[in-house]
């Protein structure tokens, strides 16, 4: 699991935390323990996460990684999208402002991550095709931040 229990300190007491856990357990038909309820909600988070910055950046690696090794970026993001997604499983408590504020901009960040707009650093995401066969271009992945993307050659700065 990416997302522990401990890292939603940062946005939500663990008091209220557990009382949500628990509502979520009590008003569950399979009756999940915490850890299940968190452990889906950080699927989510991740496979959230995947999908949208995994277009440009190699994020798989980065979901292995625990403690102070991880990105504190997508850490922020995977909290946002993972308390969202714990609050829309509760009977009793309506989503606060900040929860839903914190959610949409954790789309819309991601959503400029993937059109290359908003760099990570992270490494980038190989690209199909890219081999190293001799008689081939190599093609350049290596470095971090914004991608070019379009066909249309770079511009040259003479007069």
């Amino acid at each position: 699991m990416y997302l522990k229990k401990s890292d939603y300190q940062i946005r939500i007491r663990i008091n209220l935390l557990d009382l949500i856990l628990e509502n979520i357990a009590v008003n569950s038909e399979n009756n999940p323990t915490a850890d299940e309820i968190l452990a889906a909600a950080d699927k989510i988070a991740c496979d959230t996460i995947a999908t949208k910055a995994g277009v440009l950046y190699n994020v798989e690696p980065e979901f292995e990684k625990v403690g102070d090794a991880r990105n504190g970026y997508l850490l922020a993001l995977g909290l946002s999208i993972g308390l969202y997604e714990l609050y829309q499983r509760t009977d009793d408590y309506e989503v606060p402002e900040k929860v839903i504020k914190n959610y949409n901009d954790a789309f819309k960040s991601l959503d400029e991550i993937s059109r290359g707009k908003e760099p990570l650093n992270l490494p980038p995401k190989e690209q199909e095709g890219d081999s190293n066969q001799p008689g081939e271009e190599d093609a350049e992945t290596s470095g971090f931040g914004l991608r070019r993307i379009g066909s249309a050659p770079k511009r040259s700065h003479r007069i």
